[in-house]
């Protein structure tokens, strides 16, 4: 996948998608598969906005059956078991730990029958069945959790993913399917043809060189961002929005592989524990959000939040500041709602908007329904562009990078990784990162036997990945790499010196000056400092 921004002259088009979220991913995706002649662009890299900061999983959303939202937890979970068999390679089963205390929300009564309905809602068994522990079965197999008050818990399914690479691979899929992608070209304004919107002025953020992209129908995906440019519509949306911010803290790595759901007080909400990439993923919050979401920082109140509720159920652990790796922060719409409504309590649903002629805008939704919300959209696409809307094809079409026949594609890659000199456990994660693309990897650190080391000691990822990221994935800045394409930015605690030796790589790649290779450093610094510690 390469960048082509002079691609985008050449029309006619039939959709303009603004925004490479998962959203975005997905419309385009989906569009091409159906044969309209599709352009996506974003105004930074492939899934740089809300779609890097999730929780990474892809559930059902089991805190929703409190506000008796059946029909988005049963969407979400059909979702699930669709993405597990599509893209098993990106999509993962991951069990879970939910220890019961005396005091907690919701006691092991409730919370079996919520079980058992989320376990019928799924009526899938790739992720298996929820199962009731005692107090004396969680001491024995989970020894890491406060043992105090304990009265029992439960063990239940759901399903991780790196939401970054997630969006990437969709992408990819879209521009395999004949949509012309290209990231850091922005949309500054909308091409307009009386009140109806025909396209966007769209620039080029590394030349300058602007081009007018005109579409049928454009479909703006850039969540928190596109009041920005609804400006130029003429008319203010149909139904307001609000912003809600939630944010995660990374902490060192605990002695399991399992996710660990921490119930709230009577009025708190649920927080995570995760394991991703020999860390742990401590989240979320969820609060009103009114300011510029691309500067969006996680507070001082909320660290100590976050902290405070690890601590009280890990046994033997104090974490404190000090301990944080560091965080994330990531800011979405939702439909506005009373005064005073917490932000937790909001619906997740999707809506899509149409606030000019010619402009359709997705609100809300999820990681894990972006699929099944795009196929909406599209089908509206068809229908605003006079056409009985086309089947859709993402629900049968396997991911651009699922390996043919997975389960031995899985040990037989793991072998032929270790061949080329990855270690064991780099070797087991790369399959999972890269699928049928894994062998792109391995032909690198064949040639350069130097690349198959590791850039962190402690992270499963190799030099070779760097180079990978800059011919094959569209990475074009320091950010672009160490944030999404290879998360070293967050998993290092001091990561200057990691900083340094990528940003090192890829100025030799990309020819870049000493002056671009500083204000690189910068930027990616500024970007990754999000903690008010």
């Amino acid at each position: 996948m390469r960048r082509d921004f002079a691609q985008l002259a050449d029309g006619p088009h039939d959709l303009l998608v603004i925004g490479g979220g998962i959203y975005g991913a997905w419309v385009a995706h989906d569009a091409a598969l159906r044969g309209l002649r599709v352009v996506l662009v974003d105004r930074l890299d492939w899934g740089s906005g809300t779609s890097q900061s999730s929780s990474k999983l892809i559930h059902g959303g089991l805190r929703y059956l409190q506000y008796g939202r059946l029909g988005l937890v049963r969407k979400s979970l059909l979702e699930r078991r669709l993405l597990l068999r599509l893209a098993p390679h990106r999509v993962r089963p991951l069990r879970f730990v939910l220890p019961v205390y005396r005091g907690s929300r919701t006691g092991r009564f409730k919370l079996g029958i919520g079980l058992r309905i989320y376990d019928a809602l799924a009526n899938a068994r790739n992720v298996g069945r929820h199962h009731r522990l005692s107090s004396d079965d969680i001491e024995a197999d989970y020894p890491f959790l406060n043992n105090a008050d304990l009265v029992g818990g439960f063990t239940y399914g759901d399903a991780q993913t790196d939401d970054a690479r997630l969006t990437l691979e969709i992408v990819e899929g879209a521009a395999e399917a004949g949509a012309k992608v290209v990231n850091y070209a922005e949309a500054t304004g909308f091409i307009l043809d009386g009140k109806r919107v025909v396209g966007a002025y769209v620039t080029d953020r590394e030349t300058t060189r602007k081009i007018e992209v005109r579409a049928d129908v454009t479909v703006h995906c850039g969540g928190p961002w596109v009041p920005e440019l609804l400006g130029d519509a003429r008319r203010p949306m149909k139904a307001p929005v609000q912003l809600a911010k939630g944010v995660h803290l990374v902490m060192p790595g605990l002695p399991t592989d399992r996710g660990i759901l921490v119930q709230g007080s009577q009025r708190g909400r649920v927080t995570f524990l995760l394991p991703w990439y020999g860390r742990t993923l401590l989240g979320t919050t969820d609060t009103e959000y009114t300011g510029d979401p691309g500067t969006a920082r996680i507070a001082a109140e909320e660290i100590d939040e976050l902290l405070e509720k690890a601590n009280g159920v890990l046994m033997g652990t104090n974490w404190k500041r000090a301990d944080i790796i560091s965080g994330f922060v990531g800011v979405r719409t939702l439909p506005a709602s009373r005064p005073g409504r917490k932000t937790s309590s909001i619906s997740r649903g999707f809506s899509l908007r149409s606030p000019a002629d010619g402009l359709l805008v997705p609100i809300g939704g999820k990681l894990t329904s972006a699929r099944s919300d795009a196929v909406d959209v599209v089908n509206r696409v068809e229908s605003l562009r006079g056409h009985s809307p086309r089947k859709s094809r993402t629900a049968e079409r396997p991911f651009p990078w699922r390996p043919d026949r997975y389960r031995r594609w899985r040990v037989e890659s793991i072998s032929d990784a270790m061949d080329a000199g990855l270690d064991e456990e780099v070797a087991r994660v790369a399959g999972q990162r890269y699928g049928n693309r894994l062998g792109r990897l391995l032909d690198t650190v064949r040639e350069t036997p130097e690349l198959a080391a590791r850039i962190v000691p402690d992270l499963p990822f190799v030099w070779g990945e760097v180079p990978l990221a800059v011919t094959h994935e569209m990475a074009i800045s320091l950010e672009d790499v160490v944030r999404r394409r290879i998360p070293v930015g967050l998993l290092v605690k001091d990561p200057d010196q990691t900083l340094r030796a990528v940003g090192q790589m890829m100025q030799q790649l990309l020819g870049w000056s000493n002056q671009r290779m500083a204000e690189e450093l910068n930027h990616t610094r500024r970007k990754l400092a999000v903690l008010e510690v």
